[in-house]
């Protein structure tokens, strides 16, 4: 059985649950990470438990394409996600935009998927085309170390000042784990103008 939405209040900045927070010192991957993120806020559907960790393997690894629509509606449900509507009506889903070497051996992009229905539930536009990969030959972050993270994602990403600039963007992700890509992402829709960006996943 899928677990909910993490349990208790989260972090508003990160979507971190709440557990570890130090007063006056903010949530744990908050701490961890260093610096302020570039993202204003993140909101994660469920906490990344076993049977979500199953579901998400699934989508990315097992070509189960089929579930990114049904999710991306359901997400779009949530009254934290709902919140994005404040933002306006200028405001974009962006998606982070996988490897090419991942999306070559998947066939798909699961972010683009997942955004793809959650604009429509939210009946906002997507932009798969605002944001995209320099290094496409960056490694996969799984079991890599913070600082590893943090370092491969540094220069990932570049965004199309055209497509963002004065726009609020809500970024569309998978999984926050660390928050690194999250960061890295928008750290460079900022730089191209983007409002404020607010990040979504499927899981925190």
């Amino acid at each position: 059985r899928l677990c909910g939405p993490p349990p208790g209040p989260a972090c508003t900045r990160c979507g971190a649950p709440w557990r570890g927070a130090v007063a006056g010192q903010g949530c744990g991957r908050c701490r961890r990470f260093g610096r302020p993120f570039a993202f204003e806020r993140a909101v994660g559907y469920w906490e990344y438990g076993e049977a979500v960790r199953r579901l998400v393997h699934q989508l990315k690894f097992s070509g189960r394409r089929d579930l990114a629509a049904p999710l991306g509606r359901r997400m779009a449900l949530d009254p934290r996600i709902q919140s994005c509507r404040a933002l306006g009506s200028a405001a974009v889903v962006v998606p982070l935009p996988a490897r090419r070497a991942a999306v070559k051996r998947r066939g798909f992009d699961q972010a683009r998927l997942l955004g793809a229905a959650l604009a429509r539930s939210l009946a906002l536009p997507m932009d798969s085309a605002a944001l995209r990969r320099r290094r496409h030959g960056a490694r996969a972050q799984a079991g890599s170390s913070l600082a590893a993270r943090r370092s491969q994602v540094r220069a990932v990403f570049k965004a199309r000042p055209w497509r963002v600039d004065q726009r609020p963007v809500i970024l569309l992700d998978d999984v926050i784990s660390t928050g690194a890509s999250a960061d890295a992402a928008a750290r460079a829709l900022r730089l191209a103008g983007a409002q404020t960006v607010w990040v979504v996943a499927l899981a925190t």
